[in-house]
């Protein structure tokens, strides 16, 4: 009979371990993928300002391009000028010499030299004439340049100027944003919460006390309705990816149904999802739970005060980049 007890025994606990086991992998399978988009997010981040210097830089040389191009520009119509100058007197002089030679009543001697004075002008006047022509063609051509150049340099410009109004109106909405949930939230103190501003998204940062019992991963009443409140404000913006972090300190915890702070991490995101989408109309899709464990730390002490720090539950608001990606893509 001993034998019949223990074994069934055996089985509930094995079959109430397997559950945990089995959420501490999936969440730990989540959590990488979340830190894979994160990475991405970074990178096409730092792509957009190398793409942005970029374009600043090209159109800074094009600019210097299309100023050596007119100064080339004025200088060959400069030259034409004078070439055309040249070749209208030395039109009318060879124009004169004809008509001095036709009219001409002299002897054999001076019209042999007026004729060689007339053919002399003749060929001077055909190279004047192939270096007028010659000049004209630099001209167009140099003007067709220019004109390439101007064109390109517009479109840059046009591109540049979208890109920067695109990444302002990101960067407008998100401190909007922060101003929403700050006016959200004046209620609470600051060594409970606090909001702010890191590498392009909105870092709403709880405090472990506001939030949850010391080992428990059970939303309290005060800590509930901050969540409600940050929620409401969320649930309009369907341009906001939403990941909900747990962190905890570096004391391994092990507790009931919790195997280690990994997993203490997990399940308190887990709780903060729920209750903000089961208070709001936020669009599932658009958030995720994420445990870190004791993997991100604030503060690298073990006093009591650095430990307090690391024992937090993050909310990472990060906008949607698709409208910049497509516009950098279309052009």
């Amino acid at each position: 009979m001993k034998k019949w007890i223990l074994a069934g025994f055996i089985v509930v606990v094995y079959s109430t371990s397997c559950i945990p086991l089995k959420q501490y992998q999936e969440s730990t399978d989540r959590a990488n993928q979340l830190e894979e988009e994160a990475a991405m997010l970074r990178s096409e981040n730092e792509e957009l300002k190398v793409e942005h210097n970029e374009l600043s830089s090209e159109v800074a040389r094009l600019k210097k391009q299309v100023e050596q191009l007119l100064k080339d520009t004025t200088s060959l119509s400069r030259r034409l000028q004078k070439e055309q100058y040249k070749y209208a007197d030395l039109n009318k002089s060879y124009t004169d010499a004809l008509k001095k030679f036709r009219n001409s009543s002299g002897n054999d001697v001076d019209n042999k030299e007026l004729l060689s004075f007339l053919q002399k002008l003749q060929e001077e006047l055909q190279a004047r004439e192939d270096a007028l022509h010659q000049a004209e063609d630099e001209l167009f051509k140099q003007q067709k340049e220019l004109a390439a150049s101007k064109d390109k340099m517009d479109a840059q410009n046009a591109r540049l100027l979208e890109l920067e109004e695109a990444l302002q109106k990101k960067d407008k909405a998100l401190l909007a944003l922060r101003k929403s949930i700050n006016d959200a939230l004046t209620g609470f103190s600051s060594d409970e919460l606090s909001v702010h501003m890191k590498d392009g998204k909105v870092y709403v940062s709880l405090e472990e006390k506001l939030l949850f019992r010391s080992g428990s991963y059970e939303v309290n009443t005060q800590g509930a309705d901050a969540l409600k409140k940050i929620a409401r404000v969320l649930e309009d913006n369907n341009n906001i990816e939403i990941i909900v972090e747990g962190h905890t300190d570096k004391i391994p915890f092990k507790s009931g149904v919790l195997l280690d702070n990994w997993d203490l991490s997990v399940k308190r995101a887990t709780s903060v999802v729920r209750i903000m989408l089961e208070n709001s109309q936020i669009n599932p899709s658009l958030i995720s739970a994420s445990g870190r464990s004791d993997n991100l730390p604030l503060k690298e002490g073990s006093d009591a005060a650095s430990l307090q720090a690391n024992r937090r539950t993050e909310i990472i608001l990060t906008p949607k980049i698709d409208q910049i990606l497509n516009l950098l893509e279309s052009n």
